[in-house]
C-alpha cells in the first residue's frame, strides 16, 4: 500500500512538473512579452542597441562615473547590514569614516583577518572584491 501511494504522488507530481514546463506560464488576458521577434525587436534593437552596443554604453557609463559614485553602487550590497546611509544596523556605522580606514578594512576581511566580533560574516563579502572595489567602497563612504 505505502509503494502505491508512493508511485501515485511520483505521478501526479512528475504530471505538474510537465504541465509547468511545457506551457509558455502566459497568463489569460496578457500579452506574452517573452516572444519580441521580427518588428518588435527591430523596435527595440533602434530605441536600446543591440546586445554589443548596450555593453559598451555601460562600460562608458561607468568610465564618466566618480570612484565615489561607483562605490555608492557597489555598496547597494552592503546596505543590509550597515544601513542605506551607512549610519549601521547589524553592521557598524561606516559613514564618517575615511577612506584608509575602509579600505583597511576591507583588506582585513578578504585576507580572512579579524577587526570585531562579526569578522566572520565580512569574509565572504570582501573576499571578491578587487583592488577598485575597495578604493571605491572606500571613496563612497568617505564622500558621506
Amino acid at each position: 500500500m505505502k509503494n502505491l501511494l508512493a508511485a501515485a504522488i511520483f505521478v501526479v507530481a512528475g504530471i505538474i512538473v510537465t504541465t509547468i514546463s511545457t506551457s509558455s506560464l502566459e497568463i489569460q488576458g496578457h500579452p506574452d512579452n517573452n516572444r519580441c521577434t521580427g518588428e518588435c525587436y527591430a523596435n527595440y534593437v533602434a530605441a536600446n542597441g543591440n546586445i554589443v552596443e548596450q555593453e559598451r554604453m555601460k562600460a562608458e557609463a561607468a568610465a564618466a562615473m566618480s570612484p565615489a559614485q561607483l562605490g555608492r553602487t557597489a555598496f547597494v550590497s552592503c546596505q543590509a547590514c550597515h544601513g542605506a546611509d551607512a549610519m549601521g544596523g547589524v553592521g557598524p556605522q561606516l559613514s564618517g569614516r575615511d577612506a584608509s580606514y575602509i579600505q583597511d578594512a576591507l583588506h582585513t576581511y578578504k585576507e580572512g583577518g579579524t577587526r570585531g566580533a562579526q569578522s566572520a560574516l565580512m569574509w565572504g563579502v570582501a573576499g571578491p572584491l578587487n583592488e577598485t572595489d575597495i578604493e571605491n567602497i572606500g571613496a563612497y563612504i568617505q564622500s558621506l
